[in-house]
């Protein structure tokens, strides 16, 4: 209940320095976002690393302590949480109108609309690059799913065999979201063999026709447009209809406003289209920056 939508937005936030924690509890891999890895190389804020692996993830070697077992001593600060909880409410709310305002679909929007349509007990299965860290900035927290994602020296290796396989293990109905890279990478994965079983899965990949995340690090600076495209951006034109049609694997190409009602549960396995755009993503990540910051401003300043 106390999951904040927007996070990874806040961290990056004046509110971080009015309300900074004095100590955070890691659990899994904290590389999605570079917001989260600064906190946690601050020598200021305490680290524990809670796994019951003997390898953890301790980037900026900051962890003070790590365990397998938890022990909570102390009372919490209910005006502390209850700042966060507010100011993220603001952010959350300032995340969507932004976005609602940008003229063309992207991951984010995609992100946020799949999430929110998708029925109790549903697996989702999330691809590595951009779609794992829209669901992150962009989709609200909520209960009913079981969500999934390779990490690690996995990359985009494998995940459309992997949603399968996780699907047919799950037992219930299974969705993967994916950018087109990833798709194209295992589209092979599509492939069931007549006598295997064939998992009840929705593929959803959100298209931009080529690597988007590129655009918003170092390299999608507008200094280096002149090379962009043919070394990163790396645009394909593939015809995913067409890739689908080969495999025998039912296709649909909607807009991310349709999804909803596309992704309603249905058997078998199927591919959904979102072409998206990653022009001008660079730019909303920076509007949506400035947006949460003054929507949590007089947060900040009432409580200063």
């Amino acid at each position: 209940p106390d999951a904040l939508a927007a996070g990874p937005w806040l961290l990056g936030s004046p509110v971080l320095d009015q309300w900074r924690p004095e100590q955070v509890l890691v659990l899994g891999r904290p590389t999605l976002h570079r917001s989260v890895q600064r906190l946690l190389a601050d020598p200021a804020v305490a680290v524990t690393v809670l796994t019951d692996r003997p390898e953890w993830t301790d980037i900026a070697a900051t962890a003070v302590a790590v365990g397998t077992t938890l022990r909570c001593v102390g009372s919490p600060n209910p005006a502390w949480l209850h700042g966060w909880q507010q100011a993220d409410a603001r952010a959350a709310d300032a995340v969507t109108t932004t976005m609602g305002g940008h003229p063309q679909d992207t991951g984010l929007g995609v992100a946020q609309r799949l999430v929110a349509a998708l029925p109790a007990g549903a697996l989702l299965l999330l691809g590595s690059s951009n779609p794992i860290r829209d669901v992150s900035l962009a989709a609200r927290p909520r209960r009913g799913l079981t969500v999934l994602a390779n990490r690690g020296v996995a990359g985009i290796d494998g995940t459309i065999s992997t949603a399968t396989g996780t699907a047919l293990v799950h037992g219930g109905l299974g969705y993967a979201l994916v950018g087109d890279l990833t798709f194209l990478h295992d589209s092979n994965g599509l492939l069931v063999a007549p006598d295997e079983a064939r998992p009840d899965l929705t593929v959803v990949v959100a298209n931009d026709d080529g690597g988007g995340i590129f655009g918003l690090l170092e390299q999608g600076a507008a200094e280096y447009s002149g090379a962009f495209e043919r070394v990163f951006g790396t645009p394909h034109g593939t015809d995913l209809a067409a890739l689908c049609a080969a495999h025998h694997v039912p296709h649909i190409r909607v807009s991310a406003s349709e999804l909803a009602d596309v992704v309603a549960p249905a058997r078998g396995l199927r591919v959904v289209e979102v072409a998206t755009q990653r022009t001008g993503l660079r730019t909303l990540h920076d509007q949506i920056r400035t947006a949460v910051a003054m929507a949590v401003g007089p947060i900040v300043g009432d409580s200063a």
